[in-house]
C-alpha cells in the first residue's frame, strides 16, 4: 500500500498571459497550502459573492490554481502543457449546500471512508470537495490510454455512488463540464482551517468486468406527496420564507402586509396556518407546517450580506464622517476612532476579520437625555434593526456567546454598571475574539461559529473603566450636547463607502500611535482605586534631575500612603497598585536592581495625614 506522502497532485493555473503553469507536489503539501489560504480576503470576499449570486468565476479561473487529482500534468521540452501520468486518485464535490454547519457535518463524515484521502470546504464555499483513492484489484497498471479512461470512468461513477449513498446527498465528480474525460476532474485551490486529511487511505478497488451506467446527475428529482405539496402551494401564495442565516430562525413575510416586516414562524404562526390550511381543505397538522419551515426546502438567507452585496456605488461624499458629526464632542480624534469602528462592524458582518473581531467600542458618556441610545439604534438599518441588543446580562457568558454570533451590534448600555472583575476578566478577553466556541441547544457538540456582533457602550457616569490595561479596547468620548436623532440618514451610501473602504484594505484597527493616544484620552475616565487616589493626594511626577525628587518603588509608596491615610483606607493589593503606576505614561521610571522604581516628589500641601 502507498503511503500518503507518495501521493503526488498537480496544480495550473494562468500565468499572467504567459501560457499556463504548472506546480507538482505532494498531498501535504497541497493540505499545507489549502490551510494557509483560509484566512485569505480574497476568498472569503468570493465566497459571500457566491451567495449573492454576484461572483465572477472568470476572474476566479484566471487567479487561482487549479487541482487536477486523477492526471499528472507536466510540460515538453516545447513547453506544452499535457498528461505526463495518472495517480490513482479521484476529485468528487457534492452538491451544493448553503447551510454551512450541515456542510461540516458532511465533510466529517467522509472519513468514515477508508478510500477518503482528505476533504475541505470548495472555493465557493458551498460545497466539498473529496479526494479519494482508487486502484484496481490487485494493483495491475494500466498503460494503455483507452483503458485508463474507461478505469476512471468506472472508479468515478462507483466512487460518486458510494459517496452519495454515504453523505444522503448527491456526490459527482468534480470539474466536467464540456463533456471531456472523467481523468481531467479538477476543483480550484480552496481555503480551509480544518480540513480532514486521512494518515494512510486504503485505495478503493474498482472491478472492470461489470457495465458503465450514465454519470451521477446532480439534478434527481424525486415526486412529492400531493398533500405536501398543496401544503407548500398554500405557503408560497400568501408568504415569502427564508431561513435567516444569523438568527439561525425561519421567518415569514406576509404578502398582503409585507409593510409588518420579517417575523419568525414561531408556534402561533405554526398553529394558524395549521388552521387556515385545514380551512381551505388541505390536511395539514401543525406538525406537518414545522416539518417543512424547519427543512433544507426553504432558502438560506443572510440578511445582512443581501443588504452588503446589494449597495448602489458610492456616491464619493463621505457619510461616515456625517455620521460621526451628530455627535458633538471635544475628543479631536473622535471622527477618525468612528471611522476605523465602524468599518470594523460592517468587515466583521462580511466575514473579513477571520483573525482577530473587531476590538474597537466607543463608549459614549453624557448625561441622561442626550439620546445616545437612540444613536446606536440608528447605527443599523431598519431592515437590520432586530440585530440590535442592548440589555444582554453579562453574568450569563452563554448568553453573551450566543449574541456574539445571533445578533449585529450590542450596546452595553449603562456600561458603569458592569462589574470591575467583568471588565477586566470576561470582557476584555471577549471583544477580540474573531469565532465563538458554543453549544447550540440539542447540539451534541461544541462548535466554532463566526462572530458577526461589534460592540458600542453608553454611560451616564465618567468614572466607567476599571482597568487600565484593558481601556485599550474602548475609547471614552464625553458628549456635550444632545445627539443629532432627527435628520434622515442615508443608509445605502453610509454602507456602500464602508464597504468600499473595507474592501480596499483600509485600516480598521489602532496601531500603536493609537493605543497610546486611547490609553493616555482614557485615564481621566478611569475608576480609580483609593490608593491610586491617594497617591495623587500625596505624590506628584517630576523629573529625574529635580533635587526633591525621590526614586521610590511601588512597595514604598504603597507603604508610604498607608502610613499617611491609615491602613485601613486602603484596601486595594499593592500588586494592583503596581499596575496603576506602570500605566501611567506621565510618570518616569527607572529600572535598577531592587527593581523598577518611579521618579516622584511629595506635594507640599498636607492633605490631613499623620
Amino acid at each position: 500500500m502507498e503511503k500518503q506522502d507518495t501521493i503526488v497532485l498537480s496544480l495550473v493555473k494562468d500565468d499572467r498571459g504567459k501560457g499556463q503553469k504548472v506546480w507538482t507536489t505532494n498531498i501535504d503539501r497541497v493540505m499545507d497550502k489549502i490551510i494557509k489560504d483560509a484566512d485569505d480576503d480574497a476568498i472569503a470576499n468570493f465566497r459571500l459573492e457566491v451567495r449573492n449570486g454576484v461572483a465572477n468565476y472568470s476572474a476566479v479561473d484566471n487567479g487561482r490554481y487549479r487541482l487536477y487529482a486523477s492526471v499528472r500534468m507536466g510540460k515538453d521540452n516545447n513547453g506544452v502543457m499535457g498528461i505526463t501520468g495518472h495517480t490513482g486518485v479521484l476529485v468528487l464535490n457534492t452538491v451544493q449546500v448553503a447551510d454551512t454547519k450541515i456542510l461540516e457535518q458532511l465533510k466529517m463524515a467522509t472519513i468514515m471512508m477508508p478510500s477518503t484521502i482528505a476533504a475541505f470546504n470548495s472555493l465557493s464555499g458551498n460545497q466539498i470537495v473529496i479526494l479519494v483513492r482508487v486502484c484496481l484489484p490487485n494493483r495491475e497498471t494500466l498503460d494503455d490510454e483507452s483503458a485508463r479512461d474507461l478505469f476512471y470512468t468506472k472508479a468515478y461513477q462507483e466512487a460518486a455512488d458510494i459517496y452519495s449513498g454515504l453523505l444522503h446527498i448527491d456526490v459527482v465528480p468534480a470539474g466536467i463540464k464540456d463533456g471531456s474525460s472523467p481523468m481531467m476532474a479538477w476543483c480550484h485551490m480552496s481555503g480551509d482551517k480544518k480540513p480532514i486529511i486521512a494518515d494512510s487511505p486504503t485505495p478503493m478497488k474498482i472491478v472492470m468486468d461489470s457495465t458503465i451506467a450514465e454519470m451521477p446527475r446532480s439534478n434527481r428529482i424525486q415526486d412529492e406527496d400531493n398533500e405536501t405539496s398543496r401544503l407548500v402551494a398554500f405557503l408560497d401564495e400568501r408568504f415569502e420564507l427564508r431561513f435567516n442565516r444569523v438568527k439561525r430562525t425561519t421567518e415569514y413575510l406576509d404578502k398582503l402586509r409585507p409593510h409588518l416586516g420579517w417575523r419568525a414562524a414561531d408556534l402561533r404562526f405554526i398553529n394558524g396556518v395549521a388552521i387556515d390550511a385545514s380551512q381551505a381543505g388541505i390536511k395539514a397538522r401543525p406538525k406537518d407546517v414545522s416539518i417543512y419551515l424547519n427543512s433544507s426546502k426553504i432558502k438560506i438567507s443572510d440578511p445582512t450580506e443581501e443588504l452588503l452585496y446589494n449597495l448602489q456605488k458610492w456616491d464619493g461624499h463621505d457619510h461616515i464622517g456625517d455620521m460621526a458629526d451628530r455627535v458633538k464632542t471635544s475628543l479631536p480624534q473622535w471622527k477618525k476612532w468612528f471611522r476605523m469602528w465602524f468599518l470594523g462592524l460592517v468587515a466583521q458582518w462580511m466575514g473579513y476579520n477571520s483573525r482577530f473581531g473587531n476590538s474597537i467600542v466607543p463608549l459614549l458618556i453624557s448625561p441622561q437625555g442626550y439620546r445616545k441610545s437612540t444613536f446606536c439604534r440608528q447605527l443599523l438599518p431598519p431592515q437590520l434593526r432586530w440585530g440590535y441588543l442592548d440589555n444582554l446580562k453579562f453574568t450569563d457568558q452563554k448568553q453573551v456567546m450566543t449574541a456574539m454570533t445571533d445578533q449585529l451590534l450590542i450596546n452595553l448600555d449603562e456600561f458603569n454598571s458592569i462589574s470591575k472583575k467583568t471588565q477586566e476578566g470576561f470582557l476584555k478577553n471577549t471583544i477580540q475574539l474573531a469565532e465563538i466556541a458554543i453549544k447550540r441547544p440539542y447540539a451534541r457538540h461544541i462548535e466554532q461559529e463566526r462572530r458577526r456582533a461589534s460592540f458600542i457602550a453608553t454611560s451616564n457616569m465618567t468614572d466607567v473603566l476599571s482597568d487600565p490595561s484593558g481601556s485599550r479596547r474602548f475609547f471614552a468620548v464625553e458628549v456635550t450636547e444632545p445627539i443629532d436623532t432627527d435628520t434622515k440618514i442615508n443608509y445605502e451610501q453610509l454602507y456602500a463607502q464602508a464597504v468600499e473602504a473595507v474592501r480596499n484594505g483600509e485600516r480598521r484597527w489602532f496601531d500603536q500611535k493609537d493605543i497610546d493616544e486611547v490609553m493616555a484620552h482614557n485615564r481621566k475616565y478611569a475608576m480609580l482605586s483609593s490608593a491610586d487616589m491617594y497617591f495623587n493626594d500625596y505624590f506628584e511626577t517630576a523629573d529625574a534631575n529635580d533635587e526633591d525628587a525621590k526614586r521610590l518603588t511601588a512597595t514604598e509608596i504603597y507603604d508610604y500612603i498607608r502610613k499617611r491615610a491609615g491602613a485601613s483606607a486602603v484596601n486595594e493589593s499593592v500588586r494592583a497598585f503596581g499596575r496603576y503606576l506602570s500605566n501611567l505614561t506621565e510618570i518616569t521610571k527607572v529600572h535598577t536592581r531592587r527593581g523598577t522604581v518611579y521618579v516622584v516628589k511629595e506635594r507640599k500641601k498636607d492633605y490631613g495625614g499623620q
